[in-house]
């Protein structure tokens, strides 16, 4: 979104933020004390006037108008949240510091919970209609790209195809560029495209210069000849290669820009913190609700199949490559070897003699995973998130795939999107292994709350109709 359109996003927020203030105020008076409603005075202005400026600096002090329209929508309901219970502290400070008597409790709890549902609704609404308008084209800035190269392709198409960031692209200079001699105008260079002059850009309102290896022309030159033109000018820098997804995220450190060469939804303190939300509340509800009866059952099926314990520990990977103990239901004889005559770590297969065969339902119906909500409970796991795998199979499986270690950026997870997608089980060869990492990088690059829910869904779908590949 260009800064014009940010603006006016900005501007409509707030007065749509003070409209619902205002009304909510009204209404609690209201509801609160009929009589009350018009009588309304110089003394209810200045409460007025005071929640206002409140809500105003909080919301500015959490930043709360400065998130872009296609920022994610978690990160500003957080943010929306946090400003509404700073609202309703300042209603109590206000009628406890001057022990007015007109505005009862019950004044508190209904502009509480009216605010608490317009402004969070308003938001939503707000980012819909702004999406539905950039789409359809309005309030949108007219833009020159400049660039053949990949990355400048890319973005070109990318602006063209994503219409709410506000930009349309009205020209895309691919050929070489050249400059010709010191011009009387300006004392500055023309800027030639294939040997002829660029010619007015004085109906552009910004100019994209996507930097490279491959072009033949130079940065610097160009700035200095456009400077002198009433455009905006913008640097892409070459950072496609830097990784094979292309998804960036900049932050700053004082002063200094930073680039992170990989997205990484959930180290946005608000995703972590629904995220880690989601699984103690989930995580309970089954332990108390599904595995309080469930353990015992399969305790006993367990002891009578086979001898040994009924819980498996064995040591994996977690997020940063921390080692835990993950504990799952015992679905192999006791004296089962880890290891093949390589001495290589030797997966569960299609039949494994191993597998005793009470362990054998327990795989194929994923029963025998249902003690890893302990872990999750304990802050080890997350309900979804890239499976973990035996430490030695970790080992060696760096060898094999490029970028197996990065799946551990993430907590991992009792189910996740490459067992949904059929990527479960024995991955013993490589472009099985690499398919199924390229699903867990995927899942941490693209999260989403929602996401999460579909991999829920999915799985305990997979566990009724039943999984060729759980074994």
């Amino acid at each position: 979104m260009d800064l014009s359109s940010r603006y006016l996003f900005h501007f409509t927020h707030v007065v749509t933020d003070f409209f619902f203030i205002i009304l909510s105020f009204l209404l609690a008076v209201r509801f609160s004390n009929y009589e009350y409603f018009y009588q309304l005075s110089l003394y209810d202005a200045g409460f007025l006037l005071f929640l206002l400026c409140g809500w105003y600096f909080t919301a500015r002090s959490n930043r709360l108008y400065e998130d872009k329209i296609q920022e994610n929508q978690m990160r500003e309901l957080f943010k929306t949240a946090n400003t509404i219970l700073w609202q309703v502290m300042l209603v109590v400070l206000f009628i406890f510091a001057v022990k007015e008597n007109d505005y009862s409790r019950t004044f508190v709890v209904i502009y509480g919970c009216l605010v608490a549902f317009f402004i969070p609704f308003s938001k939503i609404l707000l980012k819909k209609i702004y999406l539905m308008v950039f789409r359809h084209g309005y309030l949108r800035r007219r833009a020159l790209v400049i660039g053949g190269g990949e990355h400048g392709q890319q973005f070109c198409r990318y602006i063209k195809e994503n219409k709410y960031y506000g930009y349309e692209v009205v020209r895309h200079i691919q050929g070489a560029l050249t400059f010709s001699q010191p011009a009387q105008s300006f004392g500055e260079r023309m800027l030639m495209v294939g040997g002829q002059p660029l010619g007015d850009i004085n109906d552009i309102d910004e100019v994209f210069i996507a930097d490279g290896p491959e072009t033949s022309y130079n940065t610097k030159e160009i700035a200095s000849a456009l400077s002198a033109h009433a455009v905006r000018l913008r640097i892409i820098p070459d950072v496609f290669q830097m990784s094979n997804s292309g998804m960036y995220t900049f932050s700053m450190i004082g002063g200094f820009p930073l680039l992170s060469v990989r997205n990484e939804p959930l180290e946005d303190i608000y995703n972590r913190a629904a995220k880690r939300a989601f699984d103690i509340f989930f995580s309970l509800f089954v332990l108390v609700f599904v595995c309080s009866w469930l353990f015992p059952l399969i305790a006993i099926l367990i002891k009578l199949g086979s001898e040994g314990p009924v819980f498996y520990k064995q040591e994996r990977w977690g997020k940063r490559n921390r080692p835990f103990l993950c504990y799952k239901f015992r679905s192999m004889y006791v004296k089962a070897p880890d290891t093949n005559q390589a001495g290589k770590f030797q997966q569960a297969q299609k039949n494994d003699p191993r597998i005793t065969p009470i362990g054998r339902f327990l795989r194929k119906t994923s029963l025998d995973e249902f003690p890893q909500f302990l872990n999750v409970l304990w802050g080890e796991m997350s309900v979804v998130g890239p499976r973990p795998h035996a430490s030695l199979m970790n080992v060696e499986s760096t060898y094999i795939v490029k970028n197996y270690l990065v799946r551990h950026q993430a907590k991992p997870g009792i189910t996740g999107w490459a067992q949904v997608n059929g990527l479960r089980g024995e991955s013993g060869n490589p472009n099985l292994l690499k398919a199924r990492i390229e699903h867990d990088i995927w899942y941490i690059e693209h999260w989403t709350f929602l996401l999460d829910l579909k991999i829920i869904f999915l799985t305990f779908w997979r566990m009724i109709i039943g999984d060729k590949q759980a074994y």
